[in-house]
């Protein structure tokens, strides 16, 4: 199954090799996640495939994560591998879950943020390396996916509930969190000697691209029906486990109140996509395990081993065979078949939001979304906007122009240089010409 997201994955990848993010190419996709597809892109070019088996691999390493911290931080009455297999089978309910999305590239560092978190919960580690380091991976993970930014809040909170860090630590997590971000603002700024491109283009989420729409709140429950359902049972049989430890009965209701707080990235995710949902898993199987141990009679844990090993497996095939198809991204009127024959293997910019058309074409030029864009090609009479789009259409020579808000009349008045190495094949596409390419 593919969704719309991947032809932007791919289409950014793509660009990648040849220009940098913010100055060469308008989209909000988060720097980090830039670079690795722009090296899977270079690798296996657009294939959904490769996105599905590196991120398994990534899953399986996410799953050892977890399992390794759940024996240091002492989570279960008894060390096994079964968180790690629980988190294994809850992501493989979605191929969403695990495809290599920016979402799941970013869980990995919150994953080991966490880790060093429960330690310090566990052991009030007075080490200010220790702290440094929470703050480093919680500071990494927005750079591959921006609504994760609200884990440095969280992590503070959680601190405050559930350990006796003193103020000092917590202005040292603040600041060693805000180090990778900083960083790399400073970075953008040096390549583009302009330090609002960053800001406007990635921090500055909420002027994305409209483009694709959110899934509702019924199909994100629908996404996440199997793995909720073990997570709420798990919240019930809270306190049903005599054996638990003060401490494990704290770091139950720590997970209760990160799932919690961790719902707010689907307010900060735009749109919200069932790559997205991701972040739910490792507190849904944190319940799961500790359901699962409730169990000491054979017949109730077979039972029970049946339902985790077979509902994956039945929701895959759901999806493989589209029964279920709520997953998919919902785009806007326009569809790529329109243009597939003109812009197929062509380097093309598009002027208006069709993200789509991408999909068997080339970026050629900085403007792939058009909500950051858009100001370039309507606010004409800014000398800089005029000298900004001159210099990137010579510097890309698109081969089609797909023209959908009726801009380009405009841009040629303006730019007759520019103009005349163009042609009008119909309405809405212009076409260079032949004795103009370089």
């Amino acid at each position: 199954m593919v969704y719309p997201e991947t032809v932007h994955w791919f289409t950014i990848g793509e660009a990648m090799q040849s220009g940098s993010m913010y100055y060469d190419i308008w989209d909000a996709l988060a720097p980090f996640s830039a670079t690795v597809y722009m090296v899977v892109t270079w690798l296996f070019g657009r294939s959904v495939l490769a996105l599905l088996i590196i991120g398994s691999v990534l899953t399986f390493i996410q799953a050892l994560i977890i399992n390794a911290f759940s024996i240091n931080a002492k989570l279960f009455e008894n060390n096994s591998n079964l968180p790690a297999l629980v988190f294994v089978l809850l992501t493989s309910t979605s191929p969403a879950f695990f495809t290599l999305s920016p979402a799941l590239l970013g869980l990995t560092f919150i994953l080991l943020g966490l880790g060093k978190l429960l330690s310090h919960v566990e052991f009030r580690a007075k080490k200010d390396m220790h702290i440094i380091m929470i703050g480093l991976y919680f500071g990494v993970a927005p750079l591959f996916f921006l609504p994760y930014i609200v884990i440095i809040p969280i992590s503070l909170i959680l601190l405050g509930l559930f350990s006796n860090t003193v103020l000092r630590r917590y202005l040292l997590l603040l600041f060693s969190s805000a180090t990778p971000l900083l960083i790399s603002f400073f970075y953008y700024w040096v390549i583009s000697d302009h330090p609002g491109y960053f800001i406007d283009n990635f921090i500055l989420f909420n002027n994305k691209d409209a483009f694709y729409h959110s899934i509702s709140w019924l199909e994100r429950i629908e996404i996440l029906s199997f793995s909720m359902f073990f997570l709420v049972l798990g919240i019930l049989s809270f306190g049903k486990q005599r054996r638990l430890t003060n401490y494990q009965n704290r770091i139950m209701q720590l997970f209760v109140v990160l799932g919690i707080l961790l719902t707010f990235i689907l307010f900060l995710e735009k749109p919200v996509t069932p790559y997205g949902l991701v972040f739910i898993l490792p507190v849904a199987a944190f319940f799961t395990t500790h359901f699962i141990s409730l169990f000491k009679k054979r017949v109730f844990s077979l039972i029970l081993s049946i339902l985790l090993f077979l509902g994956p497996t039945a929701l895959l095939w759901s999806y493989s065979t589209k029964f279920i198809d709520i997953a998919s991204v919902k785009v806007n009127s326009l569809t790529k078949s329109k243009y597939l024959t003109s812009v197929k293997g062509k380097k093309i910019m598009v002027l208006g939001s069709a993200k789509n058309v991408y999909d068997e074409a080339k970026l050629a030029g900085p403007f792939y979304d058009w909500g950051l864009s858009k100001q370039f090609f309507t606010e004409l009479d800014y000398y800089d906007n005029l000298i900004f789009l001159q210099n990137h259409i010579e510097a890309s020579m698109p081969e089609i122009i797909i023209d959908l808000e009726n801009n380009w009349p405009k841009i040629s008045k303006r730019l007759p240089q520019i103009s005349k190495r163009y042609h009008q094949v119909e309405p809405t596409i212009w076409v260079l010409k032949t004795n103009t390419i370089k």
